[in-house]
């Protein structure tokens, strides 16, 4: 059982200045349960979905790609709209999340679920249901019970429009560094946390403080992996026609993840014994994940015969 807690939205999407927008079912972290159960694994979502018409789209997603519901919070809140300017295969977003079932979550939804979260064989966590408030703070919360039970996996995946005071997110982040097992942290959202600090520091400093994975996705050129006192391994991408890049770093989360847990991988002891090897496999599949997913519009991971085939 792998668990996917976070946001689920529409995305609003428009190609190349169209006036019209098309909706499809999107939100970071929905989007990497999409692409474990597509993929073949176990995967749950774990996150608010509205009663109103675009949830019942959610849900329809999740069961049309093999994703269990038993962690769906149903509210009559409304769900989340992200309208997406795609222009040269680059997503430009507007969010429309006021009073959202998303970020209205509270602490009190989560409670139920804490027990049931620590037999999981791995949690993922990030984007925007950590960015906002005050969802963002109950999904620390809940973060902070489950610690050191199972292998945390938390994607920054930074939306600046979400973030109301920096300072106070990032020293969440920071909060974060100490609970969590893996993290995923782009060229971008390093930057927007960290500017001109040197990453091989910073990542240390992460791992010191317990982190057993540190991934650093580096876009098109590829993305690599320290780990072990600051051992790396670099795997580049493959270069394919990009459509949009839409849900390519989520994609990317449920390849790595599904990847570990078929190498019997996806435990918080074996992750301190990976070699370059391991993870040389697992970020080869992960890359796979994510540029199969870019040759699509919108959030559309792969199934898992059509990666066999890519």
């Amino acid at each position: 059982m792998i668990i996917c807690a976070g946001e689920s939205l529409i995305d609003m999407v428009s190609f190349r200045g169209e006036p019209e927008y098309t909706p499809h079912v999107g939100g970071s972290n929905f989007n990497s349960s999409i692409a474990l159960g597509r993929l073949g694994a176990n995967s749950y979502y774990f996150g608010a979905v509205s009663h109103d018409t675009y949830g019942e789209l959610i849900e329809d997603h999740l069961r049309r790609s093999n994703v269990k519901e038993d962690f769906i919070i149903k509210t009559n809140r409304p769900t989340t709209l992200a309208y997406a300017d795609v222009v040269d295969g680059i997503a430009e977003y507007t969010f429309v999340d006021e009073h959202s079932a998303g970020r209205m979550l509270d602490q009190t939804s989560l409670k139920p679920f804490v027990k049931r979260v620590i037999k999981a064989k791995a949690l993922l966590v990030g984007g925007i249901s950590l960015q906002a408030e005050p969802c963002g703070t109950s999904w620390q919360w809940l973060i902070e019970q489950v610690s050191g039970h199972l292998p945390i996996y938390f994607d920054a995946n930074i939306r600046p429009d979400f973030i109301e005071n920096k300072r106070n997110y990032f020293d969440r982040f920071v909060e974060l560094t100490t609970k969590v097992d893996i993290i995923k942290i782009s060229e971008e959202d390093y930057r927007y946390l960290y500017g001109a600090k040197d990453f091989n520091k910073v990542s240390k400093a992460w791992l010191d403080n317990g982190v057993k994975l540190v991934i650093f996705t580096l876009g098109s050129e590829g993305s690599k992996v320290i780990f072990d006192n600051g051992k790396e391994v670099f795997v580049k991408s493959k270069k394919v026609d990009v459509v949009d890049t839409i849900a390519a770093g989520d994609s990317f989360n449920g390849g790595f993840l599904y990847s570990l847990d078929e190498q019997g991988l996806l435990n918080r002891d074996k992750l301190d014994a990976l070699d370059e090897v391991m993870l040389k496999r697992t970020l080869t599949f992960a890359n796979q994940v994510a540029s199969f997913t870019v040759t699509k519009q919108g959030a559309n991971p792969p199934w898992l015969d059509e990666i066999q085939k890519f």
